[in-house]
């Protein structure tokens, strides 16, 4: 059936070719300097806390946490104050580094902690109660080789009845309203950043390949950086997540629009997907 949609939609997709990839750099390089201020807008506060209900309303014991893709650690850090241990890893050390400052105890029971490591192959040497993985990162991992790796992560770090819970691109809102060009702008007293994300879509492997533009200026000194990178994305369907989640042990627990819990169509593009090992 999802063949079908791509099909559908494959004459209508505009897709970029030939887009010139001079001084492109790898994913949250550059860019995670102005990460957090591209990203002021988000709700953390309020995903943090729709995560948090979520896995204690399947496991009221849940206490222990592995974050897959910890970013600069604005989850977790808000998780800790909740009460969770929270440990990520993040592969890029650029962003890592950006959350390492805050790493002490909050003046509540949990704790935050972060390393730099990639999710297909770190072991901690630990199982924790729950395993998550937030803002797509999943849809970075954009093989079918790479998810199963990702998965196989998480279920190494679950004892029986542990949960993973993450959010992905809905293969098929992204095909019902194909990504288009987007420009955002954001400032704060030193910065002020313009991003052009520029999609191309690829019907064959299930990806969207986003071109970002950043203008930084710093207001402080003058300087003005100027660069671009390339971040690869695929959109996920559910027959996928259910199969690449069974064969790594899991079974499905739900299926839902993140943070509102509403049931996914074709106009929602964030799906959480809540698992628990068997």
């Amino acid at each position: 059936m999802k063949r079908d949609i791509q099909k559908a939609v494959t004459e209508t997709v505009p897709v970029r070719r030939n887009l010139a990839k001079a001084h492109l750099t790898l994913s949250f390089h550059k860019y995670s300097a102005y990460y957090d201020l591209l990203y002021a807008d988000k709700d953390y506060q309020a995903e943090a806390e729709y995560v948090a209900g979520r896995l204690c309303g399947a496991n009221a014991l849940v206490r222990s946490i592995l974050e897959l893709g910890s970013g600069t650690g604005r989850h977790g850090r808000l998780l800790a104050a909740m009460g969770f241990d929270v440990h990520g890893v993040e592969k890029s050390s650029e962003m890592a580094s950006n959350a390492r400052p805050v790493e002490a105890k909050t003046d509540k029971p949990g704790s935050f902690t972060c390393e730099v490591g990639d999710l297909r192959e770190v072991r901690t040497g630990r199982t924790f109660d729950a395993v998550i993985s937030l803002f797509h990162v999943m849809s970075y991992q954009t093989t079918n080789e790479d998810l199963a790796a990702a998965f196989k992560t998480a279920a190494e770090h679950l004892e029986r009845g542990g949960l993973f819970l993450f959010d992905v691109w809905h293969g098929p809102a992204v095909l019902a309203t194909p990504p288009s060009v987007r420009t955002k702008e954001a400032a704060n007293q030193r910065y002020h950043v313009k991003r052009v994300a520029r999609p191309e879509i690829s019907i064959d492997s299930a990806t969207v390949n986003v071109f970002y533009e950043l203008d930084c200026e710093d207001a402080q000194t003058g300087n003005r950086v100027q660069f671009n990178e390339e971040h690869v994305m695929r959109y996920l369907f559910p027959d996928e997540i259910e199969e690449i989640g069974k064969a790594a042990g899991f079974t499905l627990v739900a299926t839902e629009e993140f943070l509102t819990s509403r049931t996914p169509t074709t106009d929602t593009w964030g799906v959480c997907y809540l698992l628990k090992k068997q």
